[in-house]
């Protein structure tokens, strides 16, 4: 990451990707949970509306990524992918994993260099994530899914 790019984030000029901003906590030797947060966490977290959750990623589609909840080494997402939607990520830390449990629709899993698997409505899946991983709707209908990451590496908050 450029220090270009660090000023415009500092200065508000820019609008960083969800990868920026896992660079930076990355940076600053944090979880993206504790770079989001204004102030320190409560022993109860409680996200009040999951709707007013940070967007954190936008498909082109219309999917979005949300950060719920969150502390040190575990968040929680909400994830909607439009038909034809992708969600490409970048591999973990090693060690991360992630969980997912489709609401709705169907969602296709490619971990690595592994055929792709599809979890449907009702179906977990848990993979590690510390190698590069995509979901896609290859359906014709919104699909939706909840998503724990576990990242063993990171800052306790």
């Amino acid at each position: 990451m450029s220090r270009r790019l660090l000023v415009q984030l500092e200065a508000g000029e820019a609008n960083p990707s969800l990868s920026t901003l896992l660079s930076v906590a990355e940076g600053f030797g944090i979880s993206l949970v504790e770079l989001l947060a204004g102030e320190d966490k409560p022993s109860v977290t409680v996200q009040l509306d999951n709707a007013s959750a940070p967007v954190l990623w936008q498909g082109d589609q219309g999917g979005a990524g949300r950060l719920l909840v969150g502390s040190g080494r575990l968040e929680l997402w909400e994830w909607t992918l439009g038909p034809g939607d992708a969600r490409v990520s970048e591999a973990h830390q090693p060690n991360a994993c992630e969980v997912l449990l489709v609401t709705s629709g169907a969602v296709t899993l490619v971990v690595g260099a592994h055929e792709p698997v599809t979890v449907r409505r009702g179906q977990s899946a848990m993979f590690r994530a510390d190698e590069p991983h995509t979901y896609h709707n290859n359906g014709k209908q919104r699909a939706a899914f909840v998503m724990a990451v576990h990242d063993p590496s990171a800052v306790l908050a």
